[in-house]
């Protein structure tokens, strides 16, 4: 489907995000933690693309945050400590970028005195990719996952191997729990180029398609015929910049996805 938001961007009265090195590990993060939680409040991680943008997350999705009582945590992944955050869980490196942010999340819960149990992920790009497979991977900390323009996605086909599909995947898949998660697509209706980032093989091209827009309307009929909810919004002249995606409504629709706050939405068939 293709979705306008018509909701104005709500203004918070202040934004104060808190920048934080977790001890112990390579990972940092930013917080916007509201004064007052909403009862029963899941936190929403937002993560960053390859441009490590995590600050203007945590600030963009940090204003609807405050207003809706919902706590952000945006982890940074920083190049030297974590150059493919991408694939989750890498053979060629210590610590994993999972393991990375399970430590921000027990100290965010530790500091904030936020119950990070489970999470929301959403993911622009690259971090669209981190989102969607750490969902799969760790499905019972994952309610719900939204990616938005990622390059290439983890198949939910168990006969292809990782990290195209979840054959020999890194850890073992919880079929059960991971049937439990809901996962939404955003993309740009102009998300086409070829472009440097965009990651090409004759196997991923054929099972999802030569562009972003392609890719995200293969992986979306993927997940539904194998049994997953959620659904895909097109976001009309977008094409792969996060900066546009916000002028767009990219934030509000995201809280609309995940029912934190209401938007009202204008939607038709593509």
């Amino acid at each position: 489907m293709t979705a306008m938001i018509t909701t104005p961007f709500p203004a918070a009265a202040k934004l104060m995000p808190q920048f934080i090195t977790v001890s112990g590990t390579a990972g940092r993060y930013y917080a916007v933690i509201p004064e007052t939680m909403r009862k029963g409040a899941v936190p929403l991680v937002v993560v960053h693309g390859i441009s490590r943008n995590a600050a203007e997350l945590a600030l963009r999705f940090g204003e609807i945050a405050l207003l809706s009582g919902t706590p952000i945590i945006a982890p940074l992944f920083e190049r030297k400590a974590f150059g493919m955050y991408q694939q989750v869980r890498s053979p060629s490196r210590g610590l994993q970028s999972d393991e990375a942010l399970f430590g921000i999340l027990d100290d965010a819960s530790r500091r904030f005195d936020c119950d990070t149990a489970q999470i929301d992920l959403f993911g622009f790009s690259g971090g669209a990719q981190f989102a969607h497979r750490f969902a799969m991977l760790h499905p019972a900390r994952a309610r719900h996952c939204i990616a938005a323009a990622a390059g290439w996605y983890t198949m939910p086909d168990f006969d292809a191997a990782w990290p195209l599909g979840l054959q020999a995947a890194p850890l073992q898949i919880d079929k059960e729990a991971l049937a439990r998660v809901r996962f939404d697509v955003i993309v740009g209706g102009l998300d086409r180029s070829q472009d440097k980032a965009l990651r090409r093989s004759p196997a991923i091209d054929a099972a999802q398609g030569t562009h972003r827009l392609q890719r995200a309307r293969q992986w979306h009929h993927a997940m539904r015929n194998y049994g997953f909810r959620g659904g895909l919004t097109v976001i009309p002249g977008l094409s792969h910049a996060f900066s546009d995606a916000v002028h767009l409504g990219i934030v509000p629709l995201v809280f609309h996805l995940l029912g934190t706050l209401g938007a009202d939405i204008e939607e038709s068939a593509t």
